[in-house]
């Protein structure tokens, strides 16, 4: 009797726990309900219809701008500005590098009123601002492009796929993958399946990175972030990447970017608006003693970097496929007046431009666009030489004279001719071979760079996303090579069609029996149309939801030939 009470008792308490689980995660998603209708209601932002012909109200959708009319005023000449956080910039609109390009040539320009619109976006690189002046192009009449390049972490920022993958207006602010609360900049973070625990990670994110100083007039929410000295420093070696010809592979999905990026700025020239690109400099290649601290606390060799190499690149590429589009790089203008008056020109531990950095920007981009695009180099104000202080924080003026020396700063070329041009024709490529069109993707151009090995060199999607190969006229294909990333040893399910005869057929279903490495299918010289593959499984996943994608190192197909 006792024994059946017992059994009755246990029971009635894994019942009692069952329903007390079932509550506890009901309340969850009731919960997680309220909190994303009140996303929908009150945080998710009113893209603008580009047919509409309403104001857009930038500030709403977190631009460092306020109400733009789409049509401009009479003797309006408007400038769309594009870029990432040094373009959005820490200052309030009006003290930020485009602000003050507005001001000066308003200053200087008579009879002609100029309005610089600034679409800088943080978090994202080259591929947003090609893909953000498509959209707003659409939207605000203009009659001038600027597009700024930071030589920090925009070319990083597409090779290791720090930027959205899907660009929609200011997504990565809006949205953000490692979102931030502040002040000033309603965001609805995008990292886990519940939103409560997205918000309560940036709440804890936003509290380690928020300075507790108070900020100086005129500086904007973007101010508030301060890294210690341990991420600051180690921000600043990552940004090393760019000068280091090590990382020069690892670099080329950054760089096909930038081609991308000046081509689609020599097609604007061809239809007659004003473009120029402007090459903005990291703090590390500005503060000699800085770098020389960050290198030293990571152990590396400083004879190991070359800090013109990214000007270099991005030089060669502007001379073949951008010839009218003038380009200014920034780098020697901060070194001589960080040389030679001590400011710091980037805001504490921030990494961004101080006031005095964005003023400085803003001075030399005005003097160049007057140049350039207005032919009014007479006009320009004259520059007073800055003063040394008597105590500059590092340097002596001796110090510095030997710094701006014209052989100085950027180092060795640690790169040669020779293999600066093998490495002009691997960004090149892609545009010479016939390939398929390529959908569902990022980072495509590794699909089919002929190099199988490294440990960031694979394009990726996520899983369910078809990625799909289309080619201009079916090919007979004898063999089809999947080449996966398995650095780690991880392995992936996935599903792989082909379309004959304008029908998809089932190649391969691993879904269940999953590949490491390589999916070798023989094809029998079918007369391929298109190829889907649809990753299904990532054995990584469990332990990192960032691996909820499929990694492809190379596509190759075997003993293909067009079809007579």
């Amino acid at each position: 009797m006792a024994s059946l009470e017992n059994k009755k008792n246990r029971r009635t308490g894994w019942v009692n726990m069952m329903l007390v689980l079932l509550f506890g995660l009901g309340s969850l998603w009731l919960a997680d309900l309220g909190f994303r209708a009140y996303e929908r209601h009150y945080l998710l932002p009113d893209y603008p219809d580009t047919d509409s012909n309403e104001p857009v109200n930038l500030a709403q959708l977190s631009y460092n701008d306020g109400v733009v009319p789409r049509a401009g005023a009479v003797n309006e000449f408007r400038i769309l500005s594009f870029g990432d956080s040094f373009t959005y910039s820490v200052m309030e609109p009006a003290l930020s590098y485009n602000g003050i390009v507005e001001q000066k040539l308003n200053e200087i320009l008579a009879g002609q009123s100029v309005r610089v619109v600034n679409l800088g976006e943080p978090g994202t690189g080259p591929n947003s601002f090609r893909l953000a002046h498509d959209y707003w192009s659409q939207i605000f009449e203009h009659q001038a492009v600027l597009f700024h390049i930071f030589l920090g972490n925009d070319v990083l920022d597409d090779a290791y796929l720090q930027s959205p993958l899907v660009w929609q207006p200011n997504v990565a602010v809006l949205q953000a993958t490692h979102a931030r609360l502040d002040a000033g900049s309603k965001r609805v973070p995008r990292k886990f399946p519940l939103r409560m625990l997205d918000y309560i990670y940036a709440a804890w994110l936003s509290h380690k990175t928020t300075t507790a100083a108070d900020l100086p007039s005129g500086y904007n929410w973007a101010a508030l972030t301060e890294l210690d000295d341990e991420d600051f420093a180690r921000t600043y070696f990552t940004f090393m990447d760019n000068f280091d010809p090590v990382k020069l592979p690892d670099l080329l999905p950054g760089y096909q970017q930038i081609l991308l990026l000046l081509q689609q700025a020599q097609a604007l020239s061809d239809q007659g608006i004003k473009v120029a690109v402007v090459l903005g400099p990291s703090e590390p290649m500005v503060n000699d003693t800085l770098r020389a601290r960050v290198l030293a606390k990571a152990g590396a060799d400083a004879t190991h970097f070359e800090l013109g190499l990214p000007a270099r690149i991005i030089g060669e590429l502007k001379q073949r496929v951008a010839s009218d589009v003038p380009l200014l790089d920034l780098s020697q203008s901060f070194r001589e007046r960080h040389q030679a008056s001590g400011e710091k020109l980037y805001f504490r531990q921030n990494t961004h431009w101080d006031q005095l950095g964005n003023q400085l920007a803003g001075e030399e981009i005005s003097r160049f666009l007057l140049d350039q695009w207005f032919a009014a180099p007479e006009q320009l104000p004259e520059q007073v030489p800055e003063q040394v202080p008597e105590q500059a924080p590092d340097h002596s003026p001796k110090q510095a004279q030997v710094a701006l020396a014209s052989a100085g700063w950027r180092g060795s070329e640690l790169v040669s001719e020779a293999e600066m041009e093998n490495y002009l024709e691997a960004l090149f490529a892609d545009q010479k071979k016939v390939l398929p069109e390529v959908t569902g993707i990022a980072r495509e151009m590794q699909l089919f760079d002929g190099i199988i090995a490294g440990d960031n060199n694979w394009a990726m999607a996520e899983l369910g996303q078809s990625i799909e190969l289309n080619w201009e006229s079916p090919l007979e294909l004898s063999a089809l090579n999947i080449h996966l990333y398995g650095g780690d040893g991880r392995s992936y399910g996935l599903l792989v069609e082909a379309m004959v005869d304008y029908r998809w057929q089932l190649l391969a279903d691993r879904r269940t029996e999953t590949v490491t490495r390589e999916l070798r299918l023989d094809l029998n010289r079918q007369p391929i149309q298109a190829i889907r593959i649809t990753g299904t499984f990532n054995s990584e996943q469990a332990d990192n939801p960032a691996n909820h994608y499929i990694h492809i190192e190379e596509i190759e197909w075997v003993e293909s030939a067009p079809l007579r």
